[in-house]
């Protein structure tokens, strides 16, 4: 790895008005495990944050009621709203701060902390591209401990990444089958209401991802 990633740090840092320092991010280490970890449903609570601009946010929300349930199926927040509305959220709702303001899952900052210790963290994840300053405005205020930031805008398949995990927790099934499938890495699925009928190796809390990342 050359020294591109810190220089996109630091062009997002000037960007935002930010000093590098306040990024608290360090650089990656040689011959360290490497940690992926998505963002939206591992680190950031992203269904819950759509569910709520699409129920409060939209004007004139059709969606009160609906939308206080949390996600049981992958698409269940796209099949509950009309194109339209699904439209406004990729387009509206970024712009309002759908990858900006939301929350992170309870205990997420100190797990990331403790996998800090056992290797590089590395954050992955699949967003459009005009997203890329919230991305990184947002995991600057979380302050978390991560040396890397991946944002794949084309549709990549998380197995091209470069260079490899050791080990990967995403909540996308076919994320967790893609790199499975096709590199050395072992990735697992962090269990979520909306991927209970997915067959894969799986943890249930971070405590047990972390368990499985200290037995290797």
């Amino acid at each position: 790895m050359r020294d591109d990633l810190w220089f996109l740090e630091r062009s997002i840092c000037r960007m935002m008005g930010r000093s590098i320092n306040d990024m608290k991010w360090v650089m990656p280490k040689k011959g360290v495990m490497r940690i992926g970890l998505d963002i939206d449903g591992v680190l950031y609570q992203w269904e819950r944050t759509a569910r709520y601009m699409l129920r409060e946010i939209l004007p004139n929300s059709p969606y009160k009621e609906v939308l206080k349930q949390e996600s049981t199926d992958w698409d269940w927040i796209k099949d509950q709203v009309s194109k339209k509305d699904w439209d406004w959220l990729w387009d509206k709702g970024i712009k309002l701060g759908l990858f900006r303001h939301g929350h992170l899952y309870p205990g997420t900052i100190e797990a990331v902390r403790e996998l800090a210790n056992l290797g590089d963290v590395i954050a992955v994840t699949s967003r459009p591209k005009r997203t890329a300053a919230d991305t990184f405005a947002w995991i600057a205020y979380q302050r978390l401990p991560i040396v890397g930031l991946h944002i794949l805008s084309s549709k990549e398949p998380k197995s091209t990444v470069r260079p490899m995990f050791d080990v990967f927790l995403d909540d996308k099934p076919g994320n967790v089958s893609d790199l499975s499938i096709n590199t050395s890495c072992k990735a697992y699925l962090m269990r979520r209401p909306w991927n209970k009928n997915y067959v894969a190796p799986e943890v249930h809390s971070w405590k047990e991802f972390i368990e499985i990342v200290r037995a290797l």
